[in-house]
């Protein structure tokens, strides 16, 4: 499977929460290309099924969708205004090259606001707010008017650009760099002979609330659940204990995460040769490890998580080595520890 050429493609697929469809169909064509069964639900998740039913079941979920931005007003001259779509910072809009989703197709915009030269002395000393912004589309209001609605999807848009290395840089690396480095898992699972069954979830709307991993976890009912998300890159100006260097694999420790999984996961990245950084966490991790942990009567929980810079921008930045580490680590996880099911220490 070719990592990088799969991530370009998930990146620039349409997904905003609630409108995945897009990118889980690449999801189900990878999975299919190796030979599993996928099928998607009522909330949009998609689903590849490996190994025998009828055993312990694990679940890996890397979440399908992006953040963006939905149109809420036409001005008189063409103009849109808009809101966002799960957490758009304002502060990287203006300036910003945006698709717009009408019902002629997308449609390319660019993201607008009042010069500073143009500014009054107290507007100069405010933060700019997204009211104070709009999408220019380069039309004639007349046309605007006959093809854009109010409703329309917003996406950001960032083309995958490779940078020295080994880093690309993208939109939507958070989360489909995980999707795409979970169809790399199952690929390289395809020909072991599992004690169990792996139920690989490319789940939806995580960005509003992880909707679909709550969904699907209670539709799957698994006995492990792997969440499988992105964490932030080492950055000039952070504190040291919140940021992670790009190139090892990131394990939150800490209430959300099952402390004797955590503890499998971690000896199973030191057979393997895989280097690993832990994260600590007292609370919630902000990950669909969330819902996964509480649903029905509690599933026992980890995170594996792929350090990234400048999350929830059109440039989120990763290595693709660790990437295909990532990967690596949740096939050689899933095959050992259903390999030794029965003698698992819980608690």
């Amino acid at each position: 499977m070719d990592l990088k050429k799969l991530i370009g493609e998930m990146t620039q697929a349409r997904g905003l929460p609630g409108y995945e469809g897009d990118v889980a169909a690449i999801f189900c064509r990878e999975m299919e290309k190796i030979g599993l069964k996928t099928d998607t639900d009522a909330i949009g998740n998609a689903t590849a099924y490996m190994g025998k039913a009828g055993g312990p079941r694990i679940m890996a979920t890397a979440h399908l969708d992006e953040i963006g931005l939905i149109v809420t007003e036409i001005l008189d001259d063409g103009a849109l205004r808009f809101t966002r779509m799960g957490g758009v910072d304002p502060r990287i809009l203006p300036g910003s090259k945006v698709r717009v989703y009408t019902k002629e197709g997308k449609l390319t915009g660019v993201i607008g606001a009042k010069p500073p030269h143009l500014l009054t002395a107290a507007e100069r000393k405010k933060n700019l707010e997204m009211k104070d912004m709009y999408i220019d589309m380069g039309m004639s209001a007349e046309r605007v008017k006959q093809t854009v609605r109010v409703g329309d999807l917003v996406a950001l848009d960032g083309p995958l650009t490779e940078l020295a290395g080994g880093r690309l840089a993208s939109k939507t690396m958070d989360d489909r760099a995980c999707v795409a480095a979970m169809c790399l898992a199952a690929e390289q699972l395809k020909d072991v002979d599992l004690k169990g069954e792996v139920c690989f979830v490319a789940a939806g709307q995580e960005e509003v609330g992880s909707r679909g991993a709550t969904t699907a976890t209670y539709r799957l009912n698994p006995d492990l659940a792997i969440a499988f998300d992105v964490t932030h890159g080492q950055m000039p100006d952070c504190k040291p204990q919140e940021v992670f260097p790009l190139d090892k694999v990131v394990m939150s420790i800490g209430p959300n995460i099952h402390p004797a999984m955590h503890a499998r996961i971690m000896e199973t990245a030191r057979k393997n040769g895989i280097a690993v950084q832990e994260c600590v966490c007292g609370g919630l991790t902000s990950t669909d490890a969330e819902v996964t942990q509480v649903s029905r009567m509690g599933v026992p929980t980890v995170l594996i998580e792929l350090p990234l810079k400048y999350m929830h921008t059109t440039v989120e930045t990763l290595s693709l080595d660790t990437t295909r580490e990532c990967a690596r680590l949740l096939s050689c996880f899933v095959r050992e520890i259903l390999a030794d099911w029965g003698n698992i220490q819980w608690q």
